[in-house]
């Protein structure tokens, strides 16, 4: 008879120091990046004269960069475990926040968005292999737990560079002062981490119980892409990524430029969207771990709304300078405030529920044979998609000099990635309901193939 099967208490209080490890690694290797380059792109533009497509091709940089780490990073957990990728991962999220002290040019400039990708990938592909191993029962919840990471920094930055930027402050050493996140804190705090003894560390420490020793990456993608089910997946996660990482990346700009909104009112609505979305993930997670693949095709159709939204935003006529932050909220047309919070928060949770969804996809339908693998394979889709969103919609604006175009092409691009997942059944996953009646009649596995 198998082990007793822990409950959903005692699972995730036996895991809780690395839960906390892992959220404050993702929030200064990702959270913190991520969401302080749609503050950067209009700064770097008056600065430096450079189009919008060239600005976002820093998050494209970033994103290659990280499908790359991210598939190295699932070969390298079955193989040898995750204690040094982390390490090197933390390193350089502070070097790359520090190198756009220099970028001054843009080489320099994607050079610093290539080590964000390093950096952010390292981390996200080894906290989703190594939470998804630990956690059975829990295991959308937990990664939900670990990822509203990225979403604190969404609610945080815009705190951080809405007044630093209105008082006059460079955007390269607004950068430069972020890096000291990644190096005094989440850096340190992984090794200390690292250097105890405990069943939580060999976990991470060990290479894949599951990952046959001599199975390559390349013997692996063959297996899987034989499965057309394989392909529907990672069609629609790259997809929804593109889309997911072109709003993120632009809504400051858009609000900014079509809709006439002031820097602090656009920082202050994305910081309130950012807390919404810090909910969003461990409520996906939980909602993952009840319904399955069905609540991820739910949140996919949200995201499409969403665009949608952004569409019937209402815009303003620039008022004059000199208002301070209340006189200008007292002035704001009503319609602007209503659709400006609506889209956001719409499009948080949608975002929220994104990238906790790919380990449970993977686990799910794809089981957890070379589990780091195949979630290093469709992370590729993930960061491939959102290395492609965000400068394909800045060409858009480029060549029609508004957002209108490009949104509702995006909103359509949105809707055929709902689409593409609308055949996936879960395989590797039983409902609550069941599982407690198998634990009851036979002790079997909470995560045997529901086919079985």
């Amino acid at each position: 008879m198998n082990a007793p099967v822990p409950s959903t208490k005692q699972e995730l209080l036996a895991n809780w120091q690395i839960l906390a490890v892992a959220f404050m690694l993702v929030f200064f290797s990702f959270g913190v990046p991520n969401f302080s380059l749609p503050f950067m792109y209009k700064p770097a533009m008056d600065e430096f004269g450079w189009s919008n497509a060239q600005v976002n091709l820093l998050s494209t940089s970033k994103f290659l960069v990280g499908a790359a780490a991210a598939l190295g990073m699932g070969i390298l957990i079955d193989k040898i475990g995750g204690k040094l990728s982390v390490l090197i991962g933390a390193l350089c999220g502070g070097i790359a926040m520090a190198l756009f002290l220099l970028a001054s040019n843009l080489p320099v400039y994607y050079l610093a968005g290539a080590v964000l990708g390093l950096s952010a990938s390292s981390i996200v592909a080894a906290m989703k292999v190594v939470v998804s191993r630990l956690f059975e029962i829990n295991q959308g919840l937990a990664i939900g737990i670990v990822l509203s990471a990225t979403s604190l920094g969404q609610t945080l930055m815009p705190l951080v560079w809405g007044p630093a930027l209105d008082a006059g402050y460079n955007w390269r050493h607004i950068a430069g002062v972020l890096s000291l996140g990644s190096l005094l804190i989440s850096t340190p705090l992984w090794i200390f981490f690292m250097s105890r003894n405990g069943a939580t560390q060999n976990i991470i420490n060990a290479a894949s119980g599951r990952s046959a020793s001599d199975t390559t990456m390349w013997d692996h993608f063959k297996v899987i892409s034989k499965e057309r089910g394989f392909w529907l997946v990672a069609i629609g996660v790259f997809l929804v990524s593109a889309v997911d990482q072109a709003m993120t990346q632009n809504h400051v700009t858009f609000l900014r430029t079509d809709k006439g909104l002031p820097v602090l009112i656009v920082s202050s609505a994305t910081s309130l969207a950012g807390f919404l979305a810090v909910i969003a993930k461990p409520l996906a997670g939980w909602l993952y771990d009840r319904y399955s693949i069905s609540a991820v095709k739910f949140f996919y159709f949200l995201l499409a709304l969403s665009v949608v939204m952004a569409l019937l935003v209402v815009g303003i006529t620039p008022l004059q300078n000199g208002l301070g932050y209340w006189e200008y909220v007292k002035l704001l047309p009503m319609a602007t405030v209503i659709t400006v919070l609506l889209y956001l928060s719409v499009q948080a949770l949608a975002h929220g529920a994104l990238i906790v969804e790919v380990p449970v996809l993977t686990k799910h339908y794809l089981g957890t044979r070379n589990l780091g693998m195949t979630i290093g394979l469709l992370s590729v889709a993930v960061n491939l998609g959102f290395a492609a969103g965000p400068p394909v919609l800045g060409y858009f604006v480029d060549i029609y000099h508004n957002y209108t175009n490009g949104l509702l092409v995006y909103a359509a691009v949105a809707f055929v990635g709902f689409v593409m997942l609308l055949p996936i059944k879960p395989r590797f996953w039983v409902p609550p309901s069941q599982r407690r009646k198998q634990e009851q009649e036979a002790g079997a596995s909470p995560m045997q193939p529901a086919s079985a």
